[in-house]
């Protein structure tokens, strides 16, 4: 109000507002946009992944095996279940229910470390399988064995 009564009138210093100029609705675009992002992610084709040739453990901390249990899976004929050895190379062969029965035996002596050892051609769903088995039973530390790599 002081300034109108000094300047006579309008502020100069305020900003004149201008009609309102037309606006842009981007709605569509952005409608159109999603479309297309939908269309390619169905149209699109996945692509595997590269197979990757891991490293082998180098610095990771060893388990003793003299307190340990341990499970040896040998890799069968394809589209065949590998052999299942309870105990190192030299145990004997069982099933995934002789695991169950084993772990829990080992538990039950004083033997909470479980270490499965796995040949390379035995799938990653085969020791997944006994290693749910293993984890299925209370009071274990799993383990998964694994070799040096060789000196080249």
């Amino acid at each position: 109000m002081a300034r109108q009564a000094l300047f006579g009138g309008e502020d100069p210093f305020r900003a004149k507002r201008k009609g309102l100029e037309g606006e842009l609705d981007i709605t569509p675009m952005i409608d159109c946009t999603f479309l297309l992002l939908i269309f390619f992610m169905v149209t699109s084709t996945m692509q595997s992944t590269a197979d990757l040739d891991l490293p082998a453990a180098v610095n990771s901390i060893g388990v003793e095996t003299d307190g340990a249990a341990i499970i040896t899976l040998f890799a069968a004929q394809p589209q065949q279940p590998p052999r299942i050895v309870l105990g190192d190379v030299k145990g004997e062969e069982s099933d995934l229910e002789g695991v169950r029965r084993y772990v829990s035996q080992a538990v039950a002596d004083g033997k909470r470390k479980i270490v499965v050892k796995a040949e390379g051609d035995v799938s990653h769903k085969d020791v997944n399988e006994v290693a749910r088995i293993i984890g299925g039973v209370e009071g274990t530390e799993f383990y998964i064995g694994v070799g040096d790599k060789p000196d080249d």
